[in-house]
């Protein structure tokens, strides 16, 4: 197995990347064709087979120079190859007796080196770091999570590397009056540790990076997001997009072939009438199943613009899923923005929205009544009608009768609410009159929430 490869896809998974077990094998086979000679074919070669969207290419693109900036020197295949196609005079001269072992020999090539130029220096250099990196695998040292650990990895690579016995070596050489020997291979082994804690630190940072990342992703998605900064909340789009994924990947309809159901007979009968009754065909009865048509309206005055924002942006990534959505903002009257979506990125789209009709004050009374005067003739009993606002109209008309109308037209009226449940009904919100012209009030004051409302209206539309 090359490990080299299947800790770098491991680096790739953790960092958003699905790969299966089909797609790694083919990586295998690029590797053994290319090699690693040349990283930028290299990662040509591995890009066709594990990156699939533009996203990915980017995100493999980064991971690339991440992780193999970090792998220095010859992969160990291709160092045994090399150094079994040149051997070294210096080992053949210089090792003496088998007492020493492998680091004896490699320890003469490094004085070697020194004497004659960088050649010799960098060939130990290659060859003491893959068998750092060997050992290091043979660690598990992939799963190291903390500062913490160093130590007892470091432990368990230099017990791979026959640390003790290498002492043991230097030690009898000394006894022997060989100082000169022992100390080449004092030398190699200080090198050989500092190799090691320098392939700890590598890794460590790896797997912190993509830890972090995943403590980063988790903390937003449960914090609210009136309690986040600006700076926060610019991270949103592409935890959204990957949470919107996610549930389009679990809702999305799988077209499977299997017979099953229930049996029509009548249709079995009398298509089998030829056959004498015997039915060698047999017909299942089929329920067609019409897509829901979904109508997203938004309060986008400044108490609960965020959360606007976070919706609309949630509902044009799941468009594969929910492709019948209109889309709907207010803080007076309700403007239909569907049409901007289509023209512009939906980051693009919502920061156009926000310059032109932002800001304002909420007036859910000419905002429920002009949205219900748009989509009058459009609700049936497929329609879905989401409604994302605080319910605090400042005291003005609150719009119900044309909320009542929407909740006997429509087949589903979910009210999200980004507001604490504690909040409701206190001051000027009408929340609790919204309550009774709505199928269901949901809190959503964050990412989780929010996308756990989705999962489960995706679930309901199914």
């Amino acid at each position: 197995m090359d490990e080299t490869l299947l800790q770098f896809i491991r680096h790739l998974r953790n960092h958003g990347l699905a790969i299966s077990t089909a797609e790694t094998l083919d990586a295998m086979r690029v590797v053994a064709t290319l090699g690693y000679s040349d990283p930028s074919l290299l990662r040509d070669g591995l890009a066709s087979c594990l990156a699939k969207t533009v996203d990915d290419h980017s995100n493999f693109a980064e991971c690339f120079e991440r992780f193999f900036q970090t792998q220095v020197g010859a992969h160990p295949n291709e160092t045994s190859d090399t150094t079994s196609d040149k051997p070294s005079d210096d080992t053949e001269n210089n090792g003496e007796g088998d007492g020493a072992g492998e680091g004896e020999g490699a320890g003469a090539g490094a004085g070697n080196g020194q004497g004659s130029g960088g050649t010799g220096s960098s060939q130990r250099d290659s060859a003491t770091l893959n068998e750092v990196i060997r050992a290091a695998a043979e660690a598990g040292l992939e799963n190291i999570q903390f500062r913490t650990q160093r130590g007892v990895y470091r432990r368990k690579i230099l017990n791979a590397l026959n640390d003790e016995q290498k002492q043991s070596d230097i030690q009898q050489l000394l006894d022997a009056g060989e100082d000169e020997q022992a100390h080449l291979l004092e030398q190699l082994r200080q090198h050989q540790i500092a190799t090691v804690k320098e392939v700890i630190d590598r890794q460590l940072l790896l797997n912190n990076d993509a830890a972090g990342k995943q403590l980063r992703d988790a903390t937003l998605k449960d914090t609210s997001l009136s309690a986040m900064e600006h700076y926060h909340r610019e991270r949103l789009p592409p935890l959204i997009r990957k949470l919107a994924k996610k549930l389009a990947s679990r809702h999305r309809q799988r077209h499977k072939r299997a017979r099953r159901g229930k049996l029509d007979l009548g249709k079995t009968l009398r298509r089998n009438i030829a056959y004498g009754g015997i039915p060698f065909h047999r017909f299942w009865k089929t329920t067609r199943k019409d897509k829901s048509d979904i109508f997203v309206l938004c309060d986008i005055s400044g108490s609960v613009s965020a959360w606007s924002r976070v919706l609309l942006l949630f509902v044009q990534a799941l468009s594969d899923v929910l492709p019948n959505t209109r889309s709907f903002i207010f803080c007076g009257q309700s403007i239909e923005v569907t049409d901007l979506f289509k023209q512009y990125p939906a980051d693009e789209a919502m920061a156009i929205i926000q310059q032109r009709h932002g800001l304002g004050g909420s007036d859910y009374g000419l905002a429920l009544n002009s949205f219900w005067n748009q989509i009058e003739d459009k609700l049936n009993r497929r329609s879905c009608v989401i409604i994302l606002g605080d319910g605090r109209g400042n005291g003005g008309d609150t719009g119900i009768e044309a909320l009542r109308s929407i909740y006997h037209r429509a087949k589903l009226v979910l009210w999200f609410n980004p507001e604490s449940h504690y909040s409701w009904n206190t001051g000027d919100s009408e929340i609790r009159r919204y309550q009774s012209a709505s199928h269901y009030v949901a809190e959503c004051g964050s990412l989780r929430k929010l996308e756990r409302l989705l999962d489960q209206l995706l679930s309901l539309l199914r």
